[in-house]
């Protein structure tokens, strides 16, 4: 589909990125909701969480965090409340080690992670006859690797996808990352990152010696040390081109939604696939002109954010 420039007209204040970024998840409210969480065993001896909401529909929305997030997320919440209210049961997945125990094994989450979430949707397959996945940021870029790998074949109960802030250029999203205007948010992850990362060098300590964790300054550094040896990955370049999204968004076959501002700090030009929206009918592009990075805070008081009332519009027409 042609790409969509909605006209979202934030006050002024929310007209520059990084604000948009920033104030949203410093203002909004975080919702209490009553998860009940089921552990999933992966082959390799790993698990992963599920923090769910159950009440008897036949639709399930599968919502996947970004970087060092978590179904405690407060987009998380707010979305799947709304989502709730609406009709779906909703599985609010915390990728490896992020759920508020380590997990089991050295390699942890990395934004390539499908087989992850392909897991994750066979056992709900079980279960639902309609499966929606809504990912964000890093969350984002998985989400909608998985719509387009393997030929865009899917289970059949999967009838959508959505990305909210897609890197879907990993290695340009992370070289901007490193740029001086945004080392406010490159730090901010990489002290988390690093904390778990310590932990686990203690528990596998012939795996990564401390020379070369002190040497960690940049989230590139990170994936060249960490992310990309633990998971296969040659290095962290490989790792960023095996992983990008982007490079098979001609083969998605379910109605698609990727939602990125044009003033987004983290993404890159490249992470604006106009062409690609262009010439696959089942993908659409919102790139608004404001929204920041998972932000978008709602217009004249709203309580919803713009990009809630984006997915729910879509959402209500692909069941129409």
């Amino acid at each position: 589909m042609p790409t969509y420039i909605p006209d979202y007209q934030p006050s002024l204040l929310f007209r520059n990125g990084h604000l948009s970024t920033i104030l949203p998840f410093l203002l909004r409210k975080k919702i209490k909701l009553d998860f009940v969480r089921e552990t999933i065993h992966t082959p390799d001896d790993d698990f992963l969480d599920l923090d769910c909401i159950q009440h008897g529909n036949n639709k399930c929305a599968i919502l996947v965090h970004g970087l060092e997030g978590s179904a405690q997320s407060t987009y998380i919440l707010s979305l799947a409340l709304l989502l709730s209210q609406k009709g779906w049961d909703i599985a609010a997945l915390n990728l490896r080690g992020c759920s508020g125990k380590p997990n089991n094994l050295y390699r942890a989450y990395h934004s390539g992670a499908t087989d992850d979430l392909a897991l994750v949707v066979e056992k709900l397959a079980q279960k639902y006859s309609e499966i929606v996945l809504i990912g964000f940021s890093l969350g984002a870029n998985i989400v909608i690797k998985y719509a387009g790998e393997n030929g865009g074949v899917l289970p059949y109960q999967v009838k959508a996808t959505v990305g909210v802030s897609v890197p879907c250029h990993l290695s340009s999203s992370s070289s901007k990352l490193e740029q001086f205007q945004n080392k406010l948010y490159s730090n901010r992850f990489l002290k988390t990152m690093l904390a778990k990362l310590k932990h686990k060098i203690s528990l596998y300590p012939s795996e990564l010696n401390i020379q070369a964790f002190q040497s960690i300054i940049t989230i590139r550094d990170f994936d060249d040390a960490y992310t990309a040896p633990s998971n296969g990955f040659e290095s962290a370049e490989d790792y960023y081109t095996k992983c990008s999204s982007v490079f098979g968004l001609q083969h998605i076959k379910v109605p698609t939604l990727i939602i990125n501002a044009l003033d987004d700090p983290f993404l890159s030009p490249q992470c604006f696939p106009f062409e690609e929206a262009g010439s696959n009918p089942n993908l659409h592009l919102f790139a608004p002109k404001y929204g920041g990075h998972v932000g978008f805070l709602a217009e004249n008081g709203k309580s919803m954010t713009k990009y809630e009332e984006w997915i729910l519009d879509f959402l209500e027409k692909k069941e129409n």
